[in-house]
Formats: structure tokens, sequence, C-alpha cells
């Protein structure tokens, strides 16, 4: 009995998912109790705007969620995962950052001198932290839901997610702050001026950084440890972490730095969607030719229109279930092949 206890593997699949699924909870947990910690006494004090910081991020929030889903070719990805990344980037990567980013200024302050510091601590620190921490919500995805991320495209989507969470939340903190920082004698307008400023710079953000060092995970995912997917995913983190320093650097001027930031992550996204399609494409045309898929379906599997009308049609002839299962079972050899 001894003997076969002793000759079982340490570590199952089962195992080792849940594992991995309960520390991210945990690290969740964490961060989030960070920033209770950091902020509670702020809504004690202004409990109203407070909840304004808070109400004026959920268009962000909800709008940036549901455009990140479906920037995802041909179906969306699942909204557990896609859940999961997000809460990651707005409790556990942000609250380890706020941890992260007090140390290293300091650090910065001793070892460069205050003058240096105080221009350049912030946009030195919060590249090397927060891209670390935000990438992780992506790499607990590819641990917590092996197959998920096939490949840098569902890295790019996952990694935007992450970066969302980490946006929002880091805009209700600013607005926080900057009651206590105009000198709290209008809390309300200090809550509503920091929402634009930030407004006025959320298409160039967390989001976008994240993306970018997200598609790297993907490359990694792909070409496993390999050359190809180490420098793949090694320049995409450093890019986002130059995209980053850019964006907190006190030079040049913000228009800029949003610009500059927007047309990288559109051009790779852009370049790898391009990429995937085409891949999808030959698939198709691939099963087409030897007879797997119907010219039906064919015509309309890499669509989410064209499939909710092929279900829309079934339904009529009450063969709803059994399309909809051949449609997953074909989307699945597709993304796979895709990816």
């Amino acid at each position: 009995m001894t003997a076969q206890i002793l000759a079982q593997p340490a570590f199952t699949p089962d195992g080792s998912l849940r594992i991995v699924r309960v520390t991210a909870a945990v690290l969740c947990l964490f961060g989030g109790a960070v920033l209770i910690w950091a902020f509670f006494q702020y809504a004690v004090v202004f409990p109203g705007p407070a909840v304004l910081a808070i109400l004026l991020e959920l268009p962000l929030l909800v709008g940036g969620f549901l455009l990140a889903r479906v920037l995802r070719p041909i179906r969306n990805p699942p909204m557990l995962w896609s859940a999961a990344a997000t809460v990651w980037g707005g409790s556990a990567a942000i609250g380890c950052a706020l941890l992260a980013n007090q140390g290293l200024i300091s650090l910065w302050a001793k070892t460069a001198g205050v003058g240096f510091a105080s221009n350049w601590s912030n946009s030195l620190s919060a590249p090397l932290n927060e891209e670390v921490l935000k990438l992780c919500g992506v790499v607990m995805i590819v641990l917590a839901a092996p197959g998920l991320i096939r490949g840098p495209l569902d890295g790019m989507v996952f990694g935007a997610l992450a970066g969302l969470g980490f946006q929002v939340v880091e805009n209700v903190t600013y607005g926080l702050d900057n009651i206590v920082q105009s000198g709290a004698t209008d809390p309300v307008g200090a809550v509503t001026n920091s929402y634009l400023i930030r407004l006025s710079t959320a298409v160039g953000s967390h989001w976008a950084m994240t993306a970018v060092a997200g598609a790297g995970i993907g490359y990694l995912v792909l070409y496993g440890r390999t050359r190809a997917g180490v420098v793949r995913a090694v320049a995409c983190l450093a890019i986002a972490m130059g995209m980053h320093l850019l964006f907190d650097a006190p030079h040049p001027i913000i228009g800029i730095k949003v610009t500059v930031n927007l047309v990288i992550v559109a051009g790779l996204y852009l370049f790898l969607k391009e990429e995937y399609l085409t891949r999808a494409r030959a698939v198709v045309e691939q099963s087409a030719g030897t007879g797997l898929v119907t010219e039906d379906e064919a015509a309309r599997i890499l669509s989410r229109t064209g499939r909710q009308r092929a279900l829309r049609q079934a339904r009529v002839t009450g063969d709803r279930d059994t399309v909809q299962a051949r449609q997953q079972d074909l989307l699945h050899s597709v993304e796979a092949e895709a990816a």
C-alpha cells in the first residue's frame, strides 16, 4: 500500500490546474486587500466622490470588455476566462504593483538622487513592475486553461483584458488621489477632472501595452521554448515596457504618446488578425475541397452573423442542437490550425 502511494505522481493534471487556479484566486484576494488598505480612508472621508469615481469608470469597463472580446476573430473567447483576466488586472496586478512601485521609487531616490527621482522614478518604475505583473494574468490563463491561448492573437486579446482591469482600477485610485492633491476643496470636481484626463488618454493606456506583451506569451505558446518563441516574447514585453515608459515620461506631449501607443497596438493587431484569418480561410477551403464541410458550412463558419443565421434556420426544422454542435466542432478544428 505504501509503495503504491509513493509510486503515484506528485501532481496530476487536474491537481496542477487546481493549484494554479487557487493560487491565482489567492493573489487576486491579496491584491484586492492591498487596495482596500491603501484607499479605505478615502471612501470613509469622501464616500460620495469615491462612489462617483467608480461609477464614472463603469462605461470604460463594460465597453472595453465587450470590445476586447469582439476583437478576437471568428468567435469571442470564453466569458469566464475573459472575466478572470480582467479581474487579475484590477486586483492582483495593481495591488502588487502598488507595493512594488513604492519600493522601486524609493530605490531610485537613494541611488540616483531626489532630483532625478522626482522626474523619472514613476516613469522608470511602472514599466518594469506593472507590465510584468499584468502579463502574469495572461500566463495564468495559459496555465489555468490549457489550450485556450494558442497563438499571439489569443494572447493579445487576454492581455488587453488584463490591462483593461488594471486601467479601470488605476483610474479610480487616481481620482481619489486627486482629491487630496487638489486640497480637498472640491472633491467631486477633483474626481471629475481626473476622470476626464484619464479618459482622454484611454486608447493608448494599459490595455494597449499589455495587449502587445500578451501577444508575446501567445508566441511562446505557439513556438514553445525555442529561439523563435523566446525572442518574440521578450521583444513584445520590451515594446510594451517602452510604450509604458513613453506614456509616463515627462516628455513629449500626451497626444503624441497616446498616438504612438495606439498605432503600435493597432498595427500589431491588424497584422496578426490578417494572418489568422488567412490561415483560417485556408483550413476551411481545404476541408471543403476534401468534402469534410459543405459549401454552406464553409461560407458561414468563419462569420458570427453567418453562424447565427444558420442556427435560426435550424430552429425552424428542429435541428438547432445538431447544427450548433457541428459548428463548435468545426470552429475547434479551424482555430487549432489557424493559431
